[in-house]
């Protein structure tokens, strides 16, 4: 795994041990902070095509020069609840896991664990429809096991 780091932060170790029991072989991660006038407080993309990584294995994230920590992001989880609405009707809600990350550090390996979720998928040969939650949940359950998050409860 090579990454590319045009920020401040010393991030490269944290990002490989972090997936130090998966195959890495080809992948690059490139670090950048967000353009000016973002709004966004970190974005993280994984390219399954993109110009010079044809064969995809290329994730990209950019993270925002002027967050105040801590910074709390919500997860989804796999737990939904039913609510009726105003008009009565049954809607169907997915329950939500706030974190607060207390260093920017912290917030870059948990986007950096969510889209590596989707590069384990498309190394495995799987779609890339529908895997939000499961690719939160990877995320998770890697900060939980390096002690970056408390193992927590569900919020809706």
């Amino acid at each position: 795994m090579i990454v590319k780091n045009t920020t401040r932060y010393h991030i490269s170790t944290a990002l490989k041990e972090a997936v130090s029991a998966y195959p890495v072989d080809g992948l690059v991660v490139e670090l950048k902070y967000c353009p000016k006038g973002s709004r966004r407080y970190i974005s993280g993309t994984y390219y399954r095509r993109a110009s010079g990584f044809e064969d995809g294995r290329l994730i990209r994230i950019r993270i925002n020069r002027h967050n105040v920590y801590p910074l709390s992001t919500h997860f989804k989880t796999s737990s939904y609840r039913k609510k009726r609405n105003a008009r009565g009707e049954e809607m169907t809600y997915q329950k939500l896991r706030t974190v607060a990350f207390h260093s920017p550090e912290d917030l870059i390996v948990a986007i950096f664990l969510h889209e590596f979720s989707h590069y384990l998928d498309h190394v495995q040969g799987l779609n890339g429809r529908y895997k939000q939650t499961k690719a939160d949940k990877f995320a998770i359950s890697i900060l939980e096991g390096l002690g970056i998050i408390d193992a927590g409860e569900e919020i809706a």
